[in-house]
């Protein structure tokens, strides 16, 4: 089986992923063995968009490669979560919806706390702001873009 047919970015096939494991995740009543085949195929086509991307040099290669699949461990383990919003704007991860019941979870999953957003976030690395502005969401969205999951327990995929 092919799943990643006619890709042609990283945003792309990150989002692609995401519907896959809507569609055929074990939590979600598929099955393990197509899950590790979409696993596999997603490493591979990440690695090779990476890799095959001229304007990255070696350092921003290796960083996407982390990004790429640390990413996707950490959707796997909290997509499934009920009555959570999950959003990539950029390479980061933010969360918003009704996380309090799950504050503990995405704690000990790595996740941090933004007051001023009201938003759990995680980001690869050390973040060191440049500027003494805060962003609101929506600048986040407009400057960097956004891919949005809703909440589980209506198992809808909201682009």
């Amino acid at each position: 089986m092919k799943f990643f047919e006619n890709i042609k970015t990283l945003d792309e096939l990150r989002k692609e992923y995401r519907r896959l494991a809507f569609l055929y995740h074990p939590d979600k009543g598929g099955e393990s063995a197509i899950m590790q085949v979409i696993n596999d195929q997603y490493d591979r086509l990440s690695e090779k968009l990476i890799n095959s991307n001229e304007t990255f040099s070696e350092g921003r290669k290796e960083y996407e490669q982390q990004v790429s699949e640390e990413m996707r461990q950490r959707l796997d383990r909290i997509m499934f979560m009920t009555g959570i919003v999950i959003e990539l704007i950029g390479s980061w991860i933010w969360i918003t919806g009704n996380s309090f019941p799950v504050r503990e979870t995405l704690k000990g999953e790595g996740y941090k706390f933004s007051h001023p957003k009201a938003a759990w976030y995680w980001h690869k690395g050390e973040y060191f702001k440049k500027s003494g502005k805060l962003m609101s969401m929506d600048d986040m969205r407009d400057a960097w873009g956004s891919e949005k999951v809703e909440s589980q327990s209506k198992a809808n995929y909201v682009n």
